[in-house]
């Protein structure tokens, strides 16, 4: 077992061509001298890290010291005071409640601003079509009187043999015995609707004052629809619904009765107007063209002259005007001795201007007579008014 061991120490210590092992390197050795006289073979040498260089260039700074008296001045961590809060960060040192409390009232303002735009929407959109309702009702009820109630034989013979034909209760008229009738408290209520309208236009300066009768206290208004629907709006749907319903009805029962003379009527096209009476504004002008003794007296208006609805009779060549219907707007108290309404040429037949008359007479041929209004100073007879509508030839 001896032998292996010295025979390894032997090679280690004898000098061959190749490489010796030393503690501290590896380098190759030449045969001919313990430390080789020829030139040497060194290997190259190692590529230090980055580690390495990095503390090769620390070794390199010059070392930095620490003034201690500094350190020794500032106090310990566990000592340090609480400073004021910064600008940015003071909503930060408010209670968290106090913060829940400003964000739930900016919350609640926020809701109830909504809730207000939102309440306002929908109470201009119901009002909007309730509105719609309301029109759509006003056309439908004056359709239904017109083809349901209105007697359109009658009238075609009264235009045909008298020249005008006078029905009462056009839109108020119950329908059977029954006075509770839906459709005569609807049409009653329209009544007054369209009464009020005259009103607020004469308060509203919406119409004109009639000069050809400046002592009378009458004024005057065109129905024209369009902007000006939202001035008279059951008066407007008033005009169109018997504009479209009564000529074509008046029109085949010309027919029926043998009323050749008689002109056709035109159902899409008419002209509307409005003549109100202001008992007040009368008054006050004759206060300054008469007598103060006569100021108060109605006696002071002169009676009216006969004539047609276009002027001279001899000359309607030119006027499309042919038949005329007279709806009388007034308080249910309103009577004879109020004035107003109509007499006949013809007949002499009073017509007086109560509540919801409607009057139909031949534009071009029946001369009548408008009588002065009167009135009175009692609630509801200082004003009447009538909405008349003439239908043009067809």
């Amino acid at each position: 077992m001896m032998i292996p061991t010295l025979l390894l120490a032997a090679c280690t210590a004898t000098n061959v061509e190749g490489f010796a092992y030393s503690p501290l390197s590896l380098r190759p050795i030449v045969a001919g001298g313990p430390e080789a006289t020829s030139t040497s073979i060194h290997m190259g040498k190692r590529k230090p890290s980055m580690k390495e260089r990095r503390r090769q260039r620390a070794k390199k700074l010059p070392s930095a010291t620490v003034d201690r008296g500094i350190l020794n001045e500032l106090p310990s961590v566990d000592t340090w005071e609480k400073t004021d809060a910064s600008v940015g960060s003071k909503r930060e040192s408010i209670p968290t409640s106090e913060v829940a409390e400003e964000d739930n009232a900016a919350i609640t303002d926020e809701e109830t601003s909504i809730d207000k735009e939102t309440e306002e929407t929908i109470a201009k959109a119901s009002s909007l079509v309730q509105a719609q309702r309301k029109s759509v009702d006003c056309l439908t009820h004056v359709r239904k009187r017109v083809e349901e109630s209105f007697p359109i034989n009658e009238a075609a013979k009264g235009l045909a043999e008298k020249g005008y034909f006078v029905y009462d209760g056009f839109l108020s008229k119950a329908v059977d015995a029954d006075s509770e009738n839906e459709d005569a408290v609807f049409g009653d209520e329209m009544v007054s609707e369209m009464l009020s309208e005259t009103s607020s236009m004469l308060a509203n300066d919406k119409m004109q004052r009639d000069i050809t009768r400046i002592a009378d206290g009458e004024f005057v208004a065109q129905i024209v629809g369009g902007e000006n629907y939202v001035l008279c709006p059951r008066i407007t749907e008033y005009v169109v619904s018997i504009t479209r319903h009564l000529p074509p009805l008046l029109n085949k029962e010309y027919d029926v009765i043998g009323a050749g003379d008689l002109p056709k009527l035109d159902s899409a096209a008419s002209m509307g107007s409005l003549r109100l009476y202001d008992r007040k504004t009368k008054l006050g002008t004759l206060s300054f063209l008469a007598n103060p003794e006569d100021a108060a007296s109605d006696d002071s208006v002169s009676e009216r002259p006969f004539g047609v609805v276009c002027g001279d009779s001899d000359g309607t060549e030119n006027d499309s005007r042919r038949l005329t219907a007279m709806l009388y707007l007034s308080s249910k108290e309103w009577d004879s001795s109020n004035g107003g309404g109509l007499t006949m040429e013809t007949d002499g037949q009073k017509v007086e201007a109560i509540r919801d008359r409607l009057v139909l007479l031949r534009s071009d041929t029946c001369s009548y007579r408008q009588e002065p209004w009167l009135g009175s100073d009692d609630s509801g007879l200082d004003q009447a008014s009538c909405a008349i509508v003439h239908f043009i030839q067809g």
